[in-house]
């Protein structure tokens, strides 16, 4: 594990990987903006069609979560506004390595929160690179911004609060 949190050609290889799929998903997002983006047809065939496996429905919790979400299939314009500006941030998030391990995560859950819906697609080939970056952690993103940002708002921050100090009795 050291090995991938340290090493120099992992990190040059995971940047790469996570600037593509950064991109990925930036261009995913402005496209649905771009081109108008509806979330009602997709949440509506989730909850009709819902995945099935052996022995019935795969993920019946995640049905019960997109009707209580969504009155039924009636409410989906916050999805149709979210999804498209979320997939913008995490692209973003990921392209410029900031916030990159926050940016890896949320597009996790985007992805298998697509793949509970019933599409496959490219989710994951995502999923994969995502887990490497989680994996691999800070040194996915050393050749970006959290070099800078992250020790600025920790110093920022973190400095002005008081330390806790443990209270000793003294005999």
């Amino acid at each position: 594990m050291e090995f991938l949190r340290t090493n120099k050609w992992v990190m040059y290889t995971i940047t790469i990987l996570r600037i593509w799929l950064g991109y990925a998903w930036f261009l995913s997002g402005f496209n649905k903006v771009t081109h108008g983006f509806s979330a009602h047809k997709f949440i509506n065939m989730a909850i009709k069609n819902p995945v099935q496996g052996m022995h019935g429905e795969q993920f019946p919790w995640f049905t019960v979560f997109l009707k209580i979400c969504t009155n039924n299939g009636s409410q989906t314009e916050i999805f149709s506004m979210l999804v498209p500006w979320a997939e913008i941030l995490i692209g973003f998030g990921l392209i410029f390595g900031l916030f990159n391990l926050a940016a890896a995560f949320l597009g996790l859950i985007m992805n298998f929160t697509f793949i509970f819906a019933g599409t496959i697609s490219s989710n994951p080939n995502y999923i994969i690179i995502e887990f490497l970056i989680l994996v691999i952690g800070n040194n996915s993103s050393k050749l970006g911004l959290d070099n800078l940002v992250i020790p600025w708002l920790k110093n920022k921050f973190l400095n002005k609060r008081k330390t806790y100090q443990p209270y000793e009795p003294h005999f």
